[in-house]
């Protein structure tokens, strides 16, 4: 019981610690004249290739190989016995 009572106190803290690091604003951040110096405007690159907006088909195609590269030897295994 009293190992429980530190360890969630420790997580706890650590949750407190961590979210008011998050949202704490270093004084550099907090000026208002720096911010157009750390927003900068670089122009969008132009597209190569006939790779198309929003096509998953590499995606999906990498899906299916990691899935028969965990079930295969499964299925084999099972087998041999």
């Amino acid at each position: 019981m009293k190992t429980t009572l530190i360890f969630s106190l420790l997580i706890f803290l650590l949750a407190l610690t961590l979210g008011f690091a998050n949202f704490h604003t270093p004084p550099a951040l907090a000026r208002q004249d720096a911010l157009p110096v750390l927003q900068q405007t670089t122009a969008t690159p132009i597209a190569q290739g006939i790779s198309e907006i929003g096509s998953t088909s590499g995606i999906l195609f990498m899906g299916v190989v990691i899935v028969l590269i965990v079930t295969l030897p499964l299925l084999f295994r099972k087998r041999g016995k």
